[in-house]
């Protein structure tokens, strides 16, 4: 249809200005108005006509309308023969960024933690990134050794949400649920061959041997119970909970549960190994002893408490 439509133009319209039905003049050139009918596909249809020096001119737009092509002008006169006619040129298609891709965030123990677990955030992430809780008092967000670890405090859910420097952000969804009663006198052989060990060494040195105190004890269990692998104020906190009102020093070991037969063994051999650890059991000062083990996850948790009833807890 559109190629007999354009039989109708015997040239392009000379101007813009082409209105109303009295002649106009343009450089020398008179347009008169042309009252010859014009049919499209055998329907009449109106438009104004223009006759110049015999030939009859048309407006390209009014065509367009009829026939139902676009015609526009942008940079130019346009004909658009492939869309309906509204006489304004098409909005420009903005190509969409892709959205980001989302961090990957989960939790080393899982999704469910206990109140009183702590479990290490795993984020796959290339960029810096910062990390916060929905809700500190269920579960709170630290750095500890370069990594964010989470500590479950309290029975609900909470959102961890990891954010980076450009704008991805990751979410973890978390279950805190209330936690187990600690059985204080778990794995109670075990504990009490440490002191054996522990005043084997101190006698090794010089040192007197140090009788059991039930309240560190107590704690050292609590603490050992807990399955973390760093020294924490949750440890002195517990020494007042089970009644011991002084200060006290830690030694923790974590290893392996299959990698030795005597884990009591074990423990006081690396802390023997160690310095820092060393020093702390042979500590003059203290005069008496609790121990602690926990095996969980494949993981013997050992913790040994000696106290000092002349040093000050910081938590008091």
């Amino acid at each position: 249809m559109k190629r007999k439509v354009f039989t109708l133009l015997f040239g392009m319209i000379l101007g813009a200005a082409l209105f109303g039905n009295a002649p106009v003049v343009a450089a020398g050139i008179v347009a008169q108005p042309s009252w010859s009918p014009i049919f499209v596909d055998g329907r009449q249809v109106s438009m104004t006509a223009y006759n110049i020096n015999g030939n009859n001119y048309v407006k390209l737009r009014d065509i367009g309308r009829e026939v139902g092509f676009n015609v526009y002008y942008q940079n130019g006169v346009q004909v658009d023969s492939s869309a309906p006619y509204t006489g304004e040129a098409p909005e420009k298609n903005i190509p969409q960024s892709e959205p980001l891709q989302a961090i990957q965030v989960s939790s080393y123990k899982g999704n469910a933690l206990k109140a009183g677990d702590r479990s290490m955030l795993v984020v796959n992430s290339d960029e810096a990134y910062s990390v916060s809780s929905s809700d500190s008092s269920i579960a709170d967000v630290e750095m500890v050794s370069g990594h964010w670890v989470i500590s479950a405090k309290a029975p609900g859910t909470v959102v961890i949400s990891v954010t980076g420097q450009t704008g991805r952000s990751g979410h973890l969804a978390l279950t805190v649920n209330p936690s187990d009663p600690i059985d204080l006198s778990a794995n109670m052989e075990i504990r009490q061959e440490m002191v054996q060990f522990i005043n084997q060494v101190r006698r090794e040195n010089g040192r007197s041997e140090l009788p059991v105190n039930e309240a560190l004890m107590n704690t050292a269990q609590d603490v050992s119970a807990q399955c973390v692998i760093e020294h924490r104020p949750y440890d002195h906190k517990a020494l007042l909970r089970y009644g011991w009102p002084h200060g006290a020093c830690f030694n923790l070991s974590v290893f392996g549960a299959e990698d030795s037969p005597n884990t009591a063994q074990q423990a006081v051999t690396s802390w023997v190994n160690s310095p820092g650890h060393l020093q702390t059991m042979l500590d003059a000062d203290v005069t008496c002893v609790g121990t602690g083990v926990t095996i969980s996850g494949g993981r013997a948790y050992c913790y040994m408490a000696v106290g000092d009833p002349n040093s000050h807890n910081p938590y008091e």
